[in-house]
């Protein structure tokens, strides 16, 4: 369910950027959607959560 979820989602971004914006900043999207979902995937796969990174940084600036 969540790959058929996350194809659709792609299909609608890939759909309304390419009506609103045309082709090339389509492209640009695309890119960057790819760059930042690979580099939330390699912080996934080493263990890093947004939970522990959140109480981090809230403990350095109680400190």
């Amino acid at each position: 369910m969540k790959l058929a979820t996350i194809g659709v989602i792609l299909g609608l971004i890939i759909s309304v950027s390419w009506i609103i914006w045309g082709f090339l900043p389509m492209i640009g999207i695309l890119v960057a959607i790819t760059i930042l979902g690979g580099i939330g995937y390699f912080l996934d796969a080493k263990g890093y959560s947004l939970n522990k990174l959140a109480a981090k940084m809230l403990d350095k600036l109680a400190n």
